[in-house]
Parts: structure tokens; C-alpha cells; sequence
């Protein structure tokens, strides 16, 4: 039987209560990588994508693109390369420095403190709020440091 949106009806569908889908918001977050994948880029280049999913029991999950190469900036590939070395030091990667030996599967599985900032972006032609990976830290921080909020800024005071 083909399928016709028009037909589509959803009286018999009760409302989601789960918060599936929900994207982590800004501040510090215990966080799983629950997926990582090695994925091409559209100018040619590599990319590490990571499902990082809360630890507290909320569904709510992010994903951080970490460029591991781009062709047309060495800048680039330095900042996602660094990136990436954080995540795996701080997330407790047996071998963060032989990543490649290990393969991408190997990022699955690790706990680590993550960083996330307000970002605003346009889609569809409209500015939008949504939150982005500033970067990762030990999780053995502190407890204490878990709801502070995260200041997207460079003023030291």
C-alpha cells in the first residue's frame, strides 16, 4: 500500500512525553559517546562525527562534527585534531595518541565531561538558538561544577 500524507492520520497517536530528540543545553554535562563515526566532508576533507548523550537519565543527547582533516587549512585540522585528543584523553581512551591504530568504534563507550555554549545559527532563513561543543574536561571534576554555567567569552574578569 503506498503511502499519502494526505491520508495521514494521527488520532489514535498519543503525544511523546520521552524528550527524545531533546539537545543538551548550555553548561557541563556528564555525557556517554553513544555513537562515532568517520564521515567525509563536503570539500573533501575527514571528519569524526560523536552522539554525546547525557549520564543523568534524560535522553537528551548533542553531536559534535570534529574535522581531522581539511584539505585547504592546516588551522582547521590542528583545532579538530585537538579537539579530538581531548575527548579521548579526557574520556579515558586507552591509547588517545595511536587513535588510528584503534579505529573510530574505539570512541564509542567513553564517559566525559563536556562543555556546551549557546550558538546561533540560520535555517531555513530564520536565526535560530541552539547549543553547540565548546570543548571537553575530566569528569572526575569536581561534582560541585556540574550545573555552573559555561561563560562563552574572553574576558578575564
Amino acid at each position: 500500500m503506498a503511502f499519502s500524507f494526505s491520508d495521514l492520520n494521527l488520532k489514535a497517536i498519543e503525544l511523546s512525553t520521552s524528550g527524545t530528540g531533546a539537545t543538551i543545553p548550555p553548561g557541563r554535562h556528564l555525557v556517554k559517546v553513544t555513537n562515532a563515526e568517520l564521515k567525509d566532508t563536503r570539500a573533501g576533507g575527514k571528519m569524526v562525527v560523536v552522539r554525546l548523550s547525557e549520564l543523568n537519565g534524560t535522553e537528551r543527547s548533542i553531536r559534535h562534527w570534529i574535522n581531522v582533516h581539511v584539505p585547504s587549512s592546516k588551522e582547521a585540522t590542528r583545532i579538530g585534531r585537538e579537539q579530538l585528543k581531548s575527548l579521548l584523553v579526557h574520556g579515558g581512551h586507552d591509547d588517545p595518541d595511536n587513535i588510528g591504530q584503534h579505529g573510530v568504534g574505539s570512541i564509542k563507550d567513553l564517559e566525559v565531561g563536556v562543555y556546551v555554549v549557546k550558538d546561533s545559527y540560520s535555517q531555513d532563513g530564520m536565526e535560530r538558538e541552539g547549543s553547540k561543543v565548546r570543548g571537553y574536561y575530566n569528569p572526575n571534576e569536581s561534582k560541585d561544577t556540574q550545573t555552573k554555567p559555561v561563560l562563552d567569552d574572553d574576558v578575564p574578569f
